[in-house]
Formats: structure tokens, sequence, C-alpha cells
């Protein structure tokens, strides 16, 4: 047994040393860094223009310039449209974010048939301390999970597809498409005036309540319902870019809503009027409380938000008429086995 002590030593040595040296992740092999597309945070941009062919332009190149001014960023061709500051934060995230996958030829002669020639998706960046990148996004690569890319005159690399849907973003994509600024959190008080109803919903609830509660036109209804409504206001948007409100002429009122709200402690009224051009009559234009913004909105949509406190009313009445019935059935039932007994 004893001429077994010194193997025995060597083997519980080598696997106290296998197991330490696991530890230390001495054998797992070193993770490849990706090169990143362009080597820069979002905070060092400072504008971007994009260059967008679509039909719509028939060929012709459709320039917008965004533009970082007192930490603000602003749409400053072809006009100074409402932004989303949500989409543009994470587009800026987007670019910055994007590694790419691998090098496809470092000196491309032909750039048509990787979708870079005049088809290609532009966009030219400018950085604060007054560096440029001209990135071209083209076509799909043959397994269909990464786009060609080229920056500056550069080789031309493989971006994940994930990655180029949030970077290769048009103005449509980036702007402020709804004009109505409700949070059901804040909202205290909504007023509709229009031609098909009038209503008013409001939050009934205390400060230190645990739930809001709502009336609408005087009557209690559900919370779900109230959330509902708000959501029906909120969420509508439009499809075509907004217009300056002065451009419009000869138009008359369609409605207006009051809004109330309590942002960051201070309460808050905005008033937005609905307004139609003659010319266009199933197209009404939301102009913002600020009167300086128009937003081509349906009519129908805007009619099924009017009248939707209608349904919520209906919804009530069906469900109270529902409890009248089952108590007087109930009455009835009681009545017939008093009648029995």
């Amino acid at each position: 047994m004893r001429k077994w002590v010194p193997t025995i030593l060597v083997v519980i040595v080598l696997i106290v040393g296998w197991v330490y040296a696991a530890s230390q992740n001495y054998f797992r092999e070193e993770e490849a860094v990706q090169a990143k597309l362009l080597g820069i945070q979002s905070g060092d941009i400072q504008s971007i223009t994009i260059h967008d062919t679509t039909e719509e332009t028939s060929g012709a190149a459709a320039t917008s310039t965004l533009t970082l001014d007192n930490g603000v960023w602003q749409m400053v061709e072809p006009k100074a449209y409402p932004l989303n500051g949500y989409s543009v934060n994470s587009w800026l995230d987007a670019l910055s974010g994007a590694n790419q996958e691998l090098v496809v030829e470092e000196a491309p002669t032909d750039l048509d048939k990787y979708g870079l020639g005049t088809d290609a998706t532009r966009m030219d960046i400018k950085l604060k301390d007054n560096r440029e990148f001209k990135l071209a996004i083209g076509g799909q690569l043959p397994a269909d999970d990464a786009r060609y890319v080229r920056v500056d005159s550069g080789p031309v690399v493989a971006v994940q597809t994930e990655a180029i849907n949030r970077m290769a973003l048009s103005r449509r994509d980036l702007l402020d498409t709804t004009p109505f600024n409700v949070d059901e959190t804040n909202v205290e008080s909504l007023e509709w005036e229009g031609e098909a109803a009038t209503w008013m919903l409001t939050s009934t609830s205390e400060n230190d309540a645990a739930e809001q509660t709502w009336t609408l036109n005087g009557k209690t209804i559900e919370a779900t319902d109230a959330v509902s409504l708000i959501g029906k206001i909120k969420n509508l948007s439009t499809a075509d870019d907004v217009r300056k409100a002065s451009e419009l002429k000869g138009t008359f009122p369609r409605f207006t809503l009051s809004v109330e709200q309590t942002v960051d402690g201070q309460q808050v009224r905005d008033v937005y009027r609905g307004i139609t051009v003659p010319s266009e009559s199933d197209q009404i234009w939301v102009i913002t409380p600020d009167g300086q913004w128009a937003y081509a909105m349906d009519a129908t949509s805007l009619t099924e938000a009017e009248k939707f406190p209608d349904t919520i009313k209906a919804s009530t009445t069906s469900s109270e008429e529902s409890e009248e019935s089952s108590s007087s059935t109930n009455d009835e039932t009681t009545s017939s086995s008093t009648d029995g007994k």
C-alpha cells in the first residue's frame, strides 16, 4: 500500500491544480471582441442627415436633417417637425451600438452587387468634434440574417438585420405622430365638446387614494373603462406629415378637447381644437395647444373616439339591467318558496 502513496499524492495535486485552473478560466477560450461599426458613443453625435429614396419621391432623394441644439434634438430639414424623443434616443443608441459581424470585401469594386449603389439607404453623421461618417446600407446577405454596410470608402461589412432595422429609420419613423399628449396616470379630467357628442371624464380620487375612481358625465364608471377612453384618445395618430397650423385657411370647428393633468406637481390645462377644411370633409386637423402644429386625422377614427363613451354607458346600463333582472328573479324565487310552505 505504501508504494501507491506517492502516486495518489500526485493525482490529488493534479486534480487540485486542474480545479484551480478551471476556476480561473485558464481553459476557456477568450471571447472574440466584435468590432463596432462606427466606434462612437451616442453622446458624440451632433447631427444626422437621412437620404431616403422612396416611391413617393419618384426616385429622388428626400433629405431630412436632425441636429442637437442645447441638448435637444430637433429636425431642421425639410421643416422643424416635432420629434418623438424616445424614438430618436433609441435610434442614436442603435447607431452607436451596432457591431460589424464580418468583413465581406476589403476593397470593393462593384458596389451594386451589394445593393450599395444608388439604391442604398444613406446617412451622413457628424460628430461634436467635427468628424463625419457616411453610412450606406445595402441588400441582404444570402443567409438573410444580415445586410451589407459600408462606412465612408471602407470595406463592405455585414451587420445583423435586427441591428439594421433599428438603424435604418425614415423621417416618418422619428416624428411625433400623436397630437394628444395625455397620460392616464396624470389625468384629472377630459372634456369633449363636439358635433356628435359632448362628455366629461373626471377623476374623483384623493391624492392618497390607492386607486383612481372615475365619473363620466357625473356617473361612476369602472376604472378600466376610463383608462380605455383615455387610451382611445392618446393613441390616435396621423399617417401624414404634420403641417403648420397657420397654413390652413377657411376652416371651421369640429370639436374641442380640454385636458387637465398634474405634471411634476403642477396642474396643467391643455386645449386641443379639431378643425376641417371644406374641401377635405373626411379629414380633421387637430391643432396642438400651442397653436403651432396641425395633425391630419381620419374623421372616422375621431368620431369613434368621440362616441366611445356611449359604449361605456351602454355597457354600464346593460350591467345594471342584468343586476336588476337577477335581483327580480331572486325575489320571485324567494316569494315562491314562501308561498309553497
